[in-house]
């Protein structure tokens, strides 16, 4: 597991000079291979979201007036450059990644933004840690297809200790993983835990194609 580091919160309109980063380049798909390479196990895909998966997310989640918004597996920064887009200028933003990498590009694409390098298993921990409230929506970028279903469900009552009342999560999933057992086992645990599970048409525009689903 790893050390984490200090948070941040995205305390009103100045933070948004993260947004500066430049759109994403034919380098990050290497980048994002790279690691694919080094973890398939941990990564689940060749490629970031594309930018049409990633306002199909965001779309649905959303995020003007959240008070707090939590980004899981930000990966290379491709759905979190549509989140600082998305939300409003009062929101707390934090975002969460494992990979030092992935961390390290992260900041230098966004300066103004601060990363917890933590495992999304200690999601409850860390937000008591400093103070943060419940949070209104969870946007999660993990593989869980490639999970055990022992770690589904320690993420996902992480995910569910933390979310406010009447708060979403929402996340996607790959329409050719979409019959893996750990998959469909997923899909089953979070139609026990929300009354409303959504799921969007197929994004083909993405590599591999993938759909949304939002949780309420």
């Amino acid at each position: 597991m790893s050390a984490s580091t200090h948070v941040a919160a995205r305390p009103g309109l100045p933070a948004r000079a993260g947004q500066s980063a430049l759109p994403l380049a034919a380098a990050d798909y290497w980048y994002f291979f790279a690691g694919f390479l080094r973890r398939p196990w941990k990564v689940g895909a060749i490629a970031p979201s594309s930018a049409r998966l990633a306002r199909a997310i965001v779309r649905h989640c959303h995020l003007q007036k959240a008070d707090i918004v939590v980004e899981l597996g930000a990966g290379t920064g491709a759905i979190t450059r549509h989140i600082l887009e998305s939300i409003g200028p009062h929101t707390t933003f934090i975002t969460l990644e494992l990979d030092a990498r992935h961390v390290a590009r992260l900041r230098e694409r966004h300066p103004g933004l601060k990363i917890y390098r933590e495992s999304a298993e200690n999601l409850r921990a860390l937000l008591a840690q400093h103070g943060r409230k419940p949070v209104d929506c969870v946007i999660s970028g993990l593989p869980w297809g490639n999970m055990n279903r022992r770690t589904q469900q320690r993420i996902l009552r992480e995910i569910l200790a933390v979310l406010k009342p009447g708060g979403r999560f929402c996340g996607f999933g790959y329409v050719h993983a979409g019959w893996y057992p750990s998959s469909r086992a997923f899909h089953r645990t979070l139609q026990q835990h929300f009354r409303r599970v959504g799921i969007s048409p197929v994004v083909w525009r993405n590599l591999p194609p993938a759909f949304v689903y939002s949780c309420t």
